[in-house]
């Protein structure tokens, strides 16, 4: 068994560095990617403290130990500033700075003087000693409440990403908002295991699910990492004009002031006779400006009185038109993922997932069922 723990202790140290050194070579490509670096660097060390801890790596423990009590208190901050940083809303360097003070208070009322213990007097050993019990708790709670704004904001931002892009792919981050689930059960796992430790301190095998489950996020973020490079590290800033902001209470009642039956005939036109859904990287801003409107009144228009997002409206299209080609055989000398591409997707994920939501069955139980009535008649 403990051949299996100290297998998990090289792959979660090994997968961790490599991360951090693939993030370092693309660190000026995006803001996000610094914040990253903290946010592995954090996951190291934590990493290392239940490690050590539980193989009993006494060396080790007495050095990472101090640090990894505080961690939690500098991951939560970090997760929800990239989070922010990612769709770019504002970053204030200062606020993000005292987010992050109770971990340097940590730091300096707790981690060093750990390293001293010895060398203190009995009243602030005492002192320590009672630290030792309290912090790992508001850590937590403090890293719980950051768990809880980091999912909240991706959540807003990946419902607005589908209000202006009709394809999602490289943005929409959903790993991320698996990887904050992980970190929750995490955390309940954690104080389960911590309470049973302070009830029966002989239970230590109980950190094995700990150890367990923490190597498992690490390498569930280095797998999708180390194969989806262009998403895990973004290489760009969007444009300007790009950015998933908050709309002023002004603008979004200036939005509403628009000519509904003009707007609503324009856009069936661009989409019924222009076929403008075949763009693979089709974005409401452009579909807004082919229209002659403001992408403000596009967006208030498919939300509000068709009761959708862009995302799904120029989907819906996509799908009918693949539909079609199906039907009609014109397509018959294709592939089905051509005929996809054909019809403005570009990745064939998408493509099945949005199909199968839509229609109920994958695309080729759809070709098959066509077939299967051609040959009934």
């Amino acid at each position: 068994m403990k051949e299996l723990f100290n297998f998990l202790f090289y792959s979660g140290f090994s997968l961790c560095v490599l991360l951090i050194v693939l993030i370092l070579k693309r660190i000026h490509q995006h803001f996000s990617n610094k914040i990253l670096i903290g946010i592995f660097f954090c996951l190291l060390i934590l990493f290392l403290t239940y490690s050590s801890y539980y193989l009993e790596y006494t060396n080790l423990s007495f050095f990472i130990t101090p640090i990894g009590t505080i961690v939690p208190l500098a991951l939560g901050p970090l997760l929800f500033n990239y989070i922010k940083s990612i769709y770019n809303s504002a970053i204030d360097t200062k606020k993000t700075i005292k987010n992050l003070i109770p971990f340097f208070i940590g730091f300096l009322l707790f981690s060093i003087p750990r390293y001293f213990i010895p060398n203190l007097s009995s009243n602030y050993q005492n002192n320590i000693i009672l630290l030792s019990f309290i912090i790992p708790f508001l850590g937590y709670g403090y890293f719980i409440y950051y768990l809880f704004l980091s999912f909240k904001l991706l959540k807003t931002n990946r419902k607005k990403v589908k209000e202006n892009y009709s394809y999602i792919k490289n943005i929409d981050l959903k790993w991320l908002s698996i990887w904050l689930y992980g970190l929750i059960i995490f955390v309940l796992i954690d104080g389960i295991s911590g309470g049973l430790l302070l009830v029966y301190s002989s239970l230590k095998f109980v950190l094995a699910f700990n150890l367990l489950f923490l190597t498992a996020l690490i390498w569930y973020i280095g797998y999708y990492g180390l194969n989806q490079t262009q998403v895990f590290l973004l290489q760009r800033e969007f444009n300007k004009e790009e950015k998933i902001l908050e709309v002023p209470a002004e603008e979004k009642e200036k939005s509403k002031v628009s000519n509904s039956p003009e707007l609503k005939e324009k856009l069936e036109k661009l989409f019924d006779t222009d076929q403008v859904f075949k763009k693979q990287n089709l974005s409401l801003r452009e579909t807004a400006s082919l229209l002659e409107t403001t992408d403000k009144k596009l967006s208030y228009y498919i939300n509000t009185e068709l009761n959708t997002t862009f995302y799904e409206y120029v989907n819906s299209y996509r799908i009918q038109h693949f539909k079609k080609s199906i039907s009609n055989g014109t397509s018959k000398n294709l592939t089905l993922l051509a005929i996809a591409f054909d019809s403005g997707f570009n990745s064939k994920a998408t493509f099945n997932r949005v199909f199968k939501q839509q229609e109920g069955i994958t695309p080729l139980q759809f070709k098959k069922s066509l077939e299967k009535k051609s040959h009934s008649i």
